[in-house]
């Protein structure tokens, strides 16, 4: 990131959960904060946080956040399962 002053703010409101994906993704990539990470997507810089690839990075991620969210959704399933107490704890979801 250039050194260039900021003089303009935009300030949105997001979920908790939307927080942490934020928070979770800028430090995946190395940004100094979820501000910058945000200014590093929205404004489409072309040379990313810390001068990696950002559309690469940014598919990896977004496709690594997708897996992470369709396994915590199958442990739910097992867990919410009502035959998880049995066959070893693997249910018929």
């Amino acid at each position: 990131m250039s050194f260039r002053r900021m003089t303009r703010m935009i300030s949105f409101r997001v979920s908790e959960n939307e927080f942490e994906l934020l928070r979770n993704k800028s430090e995946a990539l190395g940004a100094r904060s979820v501000s910058d990470y945000a200014r590093v997507v929205l404004c489409g810089s072309a040379g990313a946080v810390d001068g990696h690839n950002g559309t690469d990075i940014h598919h990896l991620n977004d496709g690594i956040e997708r897996l992470s969210v369709e396994i915590r959704r199958l442990f739910e399933r097992l867990e919410s399962s009502p035959t998880s107490n049995h066959n070893g704890g693997i249910g018929n979801a």
